[in-house]
């Protein structure tokens, strides 16, 4: 049942952000406590995906929406192991990319692709 609202508040944040290209911190929060409170043992690999969102973000000059790297920390908890943390942003960042040659947008929703990436790697 608590899987069912994570993916579901999850679905919520990315709509949320293709549409107003925000991603509020009440959506955060809450998905932060379901998150936890399913996995607080994978507290490193969240701490693990922000370190790199927030390398990232350093490298791109501050072009990372701040509820992206914020969205990070949150998506970490539902990594299990080291390979996918980094799976999960490598399809995410893939995805993105390419959805950004298809779109002349300066901004990009990411929210979807980094939530996208992560179920893709706890399918696959």
């Amino acid at each position: 049942m608590l899987d069912l609202f994570i993916a579901g508040t999850c679905l919520w944040i990315s709509y949320y952000d293709i549409k107003f290209h925000l991603i509020r911190n009440i959506d955060l929060f809450v998905l932060l406590i379901a998150v936890t409170l399913q996995s607080i043992e994978n507290l490193k690999y969240a701490f693990l995906c922000l370190g790199v969102y927030l390398f990232i973000n350093l490298v791109a000059k501050g072009n990372i929406g701040a509820g992206d790297i914020k969205l990070s920390f949150v998506i970490g908890f539902l990594l299990n192991t080291l390979p996918q943390v980094f799976n999960a942003i490598l399809i995410a960042w893939i995805i993105g990319g390419i959805y950004s040659l298809t779109r002349r947008d300066h901004a990009i929703p990411f929210a979807p692709f980094m939530i996208l990436g992560t179920y893709l790697v706890k399918i696959l």
